[in-house]
């Protein structure tokens, strides 16, 4: 019963939130960027949730500025509590700051966060992590802290 609560307000976050919001409302991981992540971020993003065994809901991805408008610290910290997803990855300073706001408490860049119980992997920049196969390993040692 209360799983099928959860999937009703997922799927009104998605519905509220749908320019900004994509993704499964049962999805495990919540990415939250600034901009829209690139291709290849996404999808190291993909293959890391599946390495992590987060199931087989696909990511669910928060851009903060959407090509409908912006959101904002409100918005996202009701999008986190409505989605309930079981960890966070924040993929920019930009998103980290507004994550902050909603929930009232520091975080830290490039380190894994405790967020009213969730862990969160909170990236400065993880699109620039994408460049090279030393900063894509940094990249995946923070992100295996999702653990």
């Amino acid at each position: 019963m209360s799983s099928n609560m959860f999937e009703v307000t997922g799927e009104s976050v998605l519905t509220l939130y749908g320019a900004n919001v994509t993704g499964a409302p049962t999805s495990a991981l919540l990415v939250i960027s600034q901009t829209a992540l690139s291709e290849t971020a996404l999808s190291a993003l993909e293959k890391s949730a599946a390495s992590l065994e987060f199931g087989a809901a696909p990511l669910a991805v928060l851009t903060v500025e959407g090509s409908e408008g912006s959101v904002g610290a409100e918005d996202v910290r009701t999008i986190v509590e409505g989605l309930d997803p079981v960890t966070l990855v924040v993929a920019d300073a930009f998103a980290a700051e507004l994550l902050s706001a909603a929930y009232r408490v520091p975080v830290t860049l490039d380190a894994p966060n405790r967020l009213l119980g969730r862990t969160a992997v909170i990236f400065e920049d993880f699109e620039a992590l994408m460049e090279t196969t030393e900063t894509k390993q940094r990249a995946w040692a923070l992100l295996k802290k999702l653990r």
